[in-house]
C-alpha cells in the first residue's frame, strides 16, 4: 500500500500506469518452484482512503459539490494523497437539484454516486509536478491518428455482442404521491405507490414493442422518472426510451502491436480511453472505437491486449451490423467463386497439354526412385560419423571434471564457458578446454553476455577470442562460439549490441556458421536469429527429463531442457543438458572429424 509502480515508455516521455502494490500472494508448485503474484492499483484509489461526511447543499453547482468532497478527503489522507480540482466541465440539469451526502461511503463511492451515475461523465486522477489534479468532464479522450488495421497491426480480433440487456416491454414508473400513509407505532412510514401509465394507456401500466416481442420475446423493464407526475408525460418519456433503447453491448478483444513502440515509428501509442480507427472489412470493422482496457506484456511489450469499444447499439444499430456482416461475408464468397474458377481455367489449359507431358513421367519417376536410392545411401554412410550421446554446457560451477569418464560415458557435445562479461574470467574454462581435447571430446566455446552497448560489446568479444585462442594454440579448433544472451544489460540497445558482438568476431575471423546464440524465450523478439542458429532453454518442470520439459516457444536448433542433468565424470554439480538438435545443427557441429 505505500510501494508505487510506474510503467513508463522512457524515449516517449509516456506514462502507461502509475499506482500502488497491493499485498502480494505467494505460492509454491509441486515441482518447488515459488512464486510471489504482484497486483497493483492505480492512484485513484487513494478517493477510497477516505469517507465523507453527512453534508447538504441546494444548488446545481457540480464544482462546488465536488470541492467540497475533495476537502473531506484531503482533511483525512497523507499529504501525497492530498488532491486538487482540476478542469470540472460537466453540468447538472437546468432545474435546481438538492444533493446530500451520508457518511457510510468512501470518497470514490460517493463521487460516483452523486455525480457519475447521475450526470454521466468521466474522472481522471492527473499527476502534476505540484501535484494530484481530480478532473471531472464529459468525455476523457483523444482523437488518434493511429490505425489498428488488419495485415498491418492487426494480430486478432474477437467481438463480443451482448443482447442480454434488452426488452421488448417496458412498465414507466413516476414520481410517488406526496402523502404518506403512518404505520403503526415504531415502523417507518409506507410510501405510496408510483404514478403509472394506465389512466392514459387503455388500463395497462405497460407499452410494448411487437417487433422486439417477435425478436427476443416478452421481456420486461420498469424505469423510473422520479420528476414525472403527469401520465401522460410519463407515457410519453417511456414511449421514447423503448422506440430508442441502445442496450446491446458490444465489445471487442484485440491483439495489435503497438507501432510507436518501434523504432523510427512517429504514430500514436495505445492509451486507455482514446479513440482508434479499427478496421477489419472482413468483420465489417471500419470505425472510430475506444480503447476502454489494456493488458501490458512487460516481457515481451511489442504484444498489447486491448478491450476496445464496450458501446451500446440501437436495435437499428443490431441489424445495420449483422447485415454489414452479411454484405462482408458474400463480398469474401465472391472473390472465392472468382478465384476459383480462374483455377478452373488454368487446369483446362493444362489438361490440353497434359498429353504431351505423359511421355516423360515414365522417365521422371525413374530418375526421382534414384534420386531416393542415392540419398538414402548418403544418410546410411553420414549417419554413422556422428557424435552421439549427451549434448551438455559446463563452467566452473561444475568443478574439476573426469573428461575420460564424461567421453567414455556417451558424448556429443560439450560447450565450455570461457567468460561472464569481462570482468569474470571462468576458473577452469582453461583446464576445462585442454582436459577436453586431450579426451577426444567434440567441444564449443560459450561467453556469457553482460555488455552495455555495443562498445562495451565489441570489447567482450575481443576478449572472449583472445582468451580462447591462448589456450586452445593450435590444438583443436572449438566447433563454434556461442553467445549466451539470457539478461538485458544494455539499456535498451539489445539487438545493435549483440550484432556488434557477432561483427567483432567475424573481424577476428569467426564466420557466422561457426556462432551460435543462446537466447531466452523473453528475449528472442528483442535480437536478429536469423544470421546464425539459435539455442533456447525451457525447462518445465525442470526434474532432469525430457518428458516433463516444455519446449521453447520460437523455432530452435538446440533446447536446452533441463539444469538438472546428470553425467558420469561430474560430481560437484548437476548439468544443462539439452537435445532435439536441427538438421543444419547436426550437419555443421556434430559430424566427426
Amino acid at each position: 500500500m505505500t510501494t508505487f509502480v510506474k510503467v513508463t515508455i522512457p524515449k516517449r516521455n509516456q506514462v502507461l500506469f502509475e499506482g500502488r502494490v497491493l499485498p502480494t500472494t505467494d505460492s509454491m508448485a509441486t515441482s518447488g518452484e515459488f512464486n510471489k503474484e504482484i497486483t497493483c492499483e492505480g492512484l485513484l484509489a487513494f478517493l477510497h482512503d477516505s469517507t465523507q461526511d453527512y453534508y447538504a447543499l441546494a444548488n446545481n453547482d457540480l464544482k462546488s459539490f465536488l470541492q467540497h468532497m475533495i476537502d473531506v478527503h484531503n482533511r483525512q489522507v497523507d499529504a501525497f494523497k492530498k488532491i486538487k480540482l482540476g478542469q470540472v466541465t460537466v453540468t447538472s440539469p437546468s432545474d435546481n437539484v438538492y444533493k446530500s451526502i451520508d457518511d457510510s461511503k468512501t470518497t470514490y463511492e460517493t463521487i460516483k454516486d452523486k455525480l457519475i451515475t447521475k450526470y454521466g461523465g468521466e474522472i481522471r486522477l492527473r499527476h502534476e509536478p505540484d501535484g494530484l489534479y481530480l478532473d471531472y468532464m464529459p468525455e476523457i479522450a483523444i482523437q488518434s491518428n493511429q490505425e489498428i488495421r488488419l495485415a498491418s497491426n492487426l494480430l486478432s480480433i474477437k467481438r463480443a455482442i451482448d443482447p442480454s440487456a434488452m426488452y421488448s416491454i417496458i412498465k414507466p414508473l413516476g414520481a410517488r404521491a406526496e402523502t404518506t400513509m403512518q404505520a403503526e407505532e415504531g415502523e417507518s412510514d409506507i410510501s405510496q405507490p408510483r404514478l403509472t401509465i394506465e389512466t392514459v394507456n387503455a388500463g395497462s401500466p405497460f407499452l410494448i414493442s411487437q417487433k422486439l416481442v417477435d425478436q427476443i420475446g416478452r421481456v420486461v423493464h420498469s424505469e423510473v422518472w422520479d420528476d414525472v407526475k403527469v401520465a401522460a408525460i410519463l407515457k410519453s418519456k417511456g414511449q421514447a426510451m423503448l422506440d430508442s433503447q441502445r442496450e446491446i453491448k458490444e465489445q471487442f478483444q484485440a491483439t495489435a502491436v503497438d507501432l510507436s513502440l518501434l523504432s523510427g515509428m512517429t504514430v500514436d501509442s495505445f492509451e486507455c480511453g482514446n479513440y482508434y480507427q479499427t478496421i477489419n472489412p472482413l468483420m465489417g470493422i471500419d470505425e472510430r472505437l475506444r480503447i476502454v482496457g489494456q493488458s501490458l506484456d512487460l516481457c515481451e511489450p511489442l504484444n498489447s491486449t486491448l478491450s476496445i469499444g464496450d458501446k451500446l447499439l440501437g436495435q437499428a444499430d443490431y441489424e445495420a451490423l449483422i447485415k454489414k456482416q452479411g454484405e462482408a461475408i458474400d463480398e469474401i464468397k465472391s472473390r472465392v467463386a472468382a478465384q476459383t474458377a480462374k483455377i478452373v481455367t488454368i487446369s483446362n489449359e493444362l489438361g490440353e497439354i497434359g498429353s504431351i507431358k505423359e511421355a516423360q513421367s515414365t522417365q521422371d519417376e525413374l530418375i526421382k526412385e534414384l534420386q531416393e536410392q542415392v540419398q538414402k545411401l548418403q544418410e546410411q554412410t553420414v549417419g554413422d560419423q556422428y557424435y552421439e550421446g549427451s549434448i551438455i554446457d559446463v563452467s566452473e560451477f561444475q568443478g574439476t571434471i573426469d573428461w575420460s569418464k564424461v567421453v567414455n560415458a556417451g558424448l556429443a557435445l560439450s560447450v565450455i564457458r570461457v567468460q561472464s562479461g569481462s570482468s569474470h574470467i571462468d576458473t577452469k574454462y582453461s583446464t576445462n578446454i585442454t582436459n577436453a581435447i586431450s579426451a577426444g571430446a567434440n567441444y564449443a566455446v560459450y561467453a556469457y553476455f553482460a555488455a552495455t552497448d555495443p562498445s562495451d560489446a565489441t570489447v567482450e568479444a575481443n576478449d572472449f577470442y583472445n582468451r580462447t585462442k591462448a589456450v586452445v594454440g593450435s590444438s583443436k579448433e572449438p566447433r563454434f562460439w556461442m553467445i549466451d544472451v539470457e539478461a538485458d544489460s544494455t539499456r535498451g540497445t539489445l539487438s545493435s549490441s549483440v550484432t556488434a558482438y557477432m561483427n567483432k568476431l567475424n573481424s577476428l575471423g569467426i564466420p557466422d556458421s561457426k556462432i551460435v546464440i543462446y537466447v531466452s524465450n523473453a528475449l528472442y523478439p528483442s535480437i536478429d536469429a536469423r544470421r546464425t542458429m539459435i539455442w533456447i532453454p525451457s525447462y518445465g518442470i525442470n526434474d532432469g527429463t525430457i518428458a516433463n520439459s516444455t519446449k521453447p516457444k520460437y523455432p530452435y536448433d538446440l533446447w536446452q531442457y533441463t539444469s538438472k542433468g546428470v553425467v558420469d565424470g561430474i560430481t560437484e554439480n548437476t548439468v544443462d543438458m539439452s537435445t532435439q538438435p536441427s538438421d543444419r545443427f547436426k550437419k555443421s557441429y556434430l559430424v566427426k572429424g
